[in-house]
């Protein structure tokens, strides 16, 4: 596929040296999406530039202690994800999102910041995250952009600003009922008044999955389905300390109308889903 745009892949290369940060993105414009993202899986020689510019990928078992997957399978996910969350963007918000202000609240080891870079200057990329390794590992990749580090509670940010854009990917599949709540309600103070909130959710049919590959953690997938069903909410607690009287991360499942009955201050506008990641239902959400 990179052999395909060899020759624009040099062309870019041979001007990165003498473009400012707000300017890349501009350079990939006629490089599809896709291929941006199998560059970013392990720049090749040629393109020197390229190769000082952008982040080394994490290694395969950073890839797969946060996520269960890596290399190109994990990359198509990423890029369905971040396909998707584009044009809702834009779709909802009227905006492109060559100008916006973009928090991935969450980051990881920033797997999916390294594919914005594509369409948002670095300046205008932010992500945070409550384990210090995840933005250790993000320094240390070279990750261009405005990172720091959250509370596992946040009631706020360590950033003084408003987003345009907060998506929080396969976070919100993991934090307790309490958590969720608080978390909310904070991302609501930081998101601008025509501003899009993304985040993914696990469906009920998660449990059944659960119950299969992690056999060890003695999940009932029927009961934590009954309970999804009954208040809209399951969540299982992993084997960790208390924060603040309550273990805030584990696995979790929420429904779609769980958010309609419990946050009067998020209009849910969109839902969506790709078969290549089914366990991480895509919601879409404006302040109100």
């Amino acid at each position: 596929m990179l052999s395909m745009f060899e020759n624009q892949l040099l062309e870019i290369d041979a001007q990165m040296s003498t473009n400012t940060s707000p300017n890349i993105p501009r350079l990939f414009r006629m490089i599809p999406l896709d291929v941006f993202g199998k560059l970013l899986l392990d720049i090749p020689p040629q393109f020197p530039h390229l190769k000082a510019y952008f982040p080394s990928m994490a290694s395969k078992d950073v890839q797969m202690h946060w996520t269960g997957a890596h290399g190109e399978t994990l990359l198509n996910q990423s890029l369905a994800f971040i396909k998707m969350m584009i044009y809702g963007y834009a779709s909802i918000s009227g905006k492109g999102i060559e100008n916006a202000s973009v928090l991935d609240f969450g980051c990881g080891w920033g797997r999916l910041i390294r594919l914005l870079y594509k369409f948002v200057p670095v300046d205008n990329i932010f992500g945070c995250d409550p384990f210090n390794e995840s933005i250790k590992i993000c320094k240390e990749a070279g990750i261009r952009c405005n990172l720091a580090i959250s509370d596992y509670v946040p009631r706020d940010l360590p950033f003084e600003r408003k987003f345009d854009l907060i998506f929080a990917f396969s976070v919100f599949t993991h934090l307790s009922e309490k958590t969720v709540k608080v978390v909310l309600n904070t991302l609501r103070q930081y998101i601008s008044d025509t501003g899009v909130l993304v985040i993914t959710v696990r469906p009920k049919e998660y449990w059944q999955v659960h119950e299969r590959v992690h056999s060890q953690d003695a999940i009932n997938a029927s009961k934590m389905v009954a309970l999804h069903e009954k208040k809209g909410f399951a969540f299982h607690p992993h084997n960790l300390p208390p924060v603040e009287g309550d273990v805030t991360y584990g696995d979790a499942s929420i429904s779609i109308e769980y958010f309609d009955e419990n946050f009067p201050q998020w209009k849910l506008v969109a839902v969506e889903y790709n078969d290549l990641d089914p366990y991480q239902i895509v919601l879409f959400f404006t302040p109100c």
